[in-house]
């Protein structure tokens, strides 16, 4: 099966893992990151009209 030896090739390279590894956790930092600033903004704006 085409997806088999695709996934088997994708995990017999550590390098590539480690990349991708490595760009999950990025985008996941990145996400959480603008959630904390999305959720002071509308906090900030919320005590501004209190």
């Amino acid at each position: 099966m085409i997806l088999d030896e695709l996934v088997s090739e994708f995990f017999s390279d550590p390098v590539l893992v480690f990349i991708v590894a490595v760009l999950v956790g990025f985008v996941f930092l990145v996400y959480l990151f603008l959630r904390r600033t999305a959720k002071g903004f509308k906090e900030g704006m919320n005590r501004g009209r209190q």
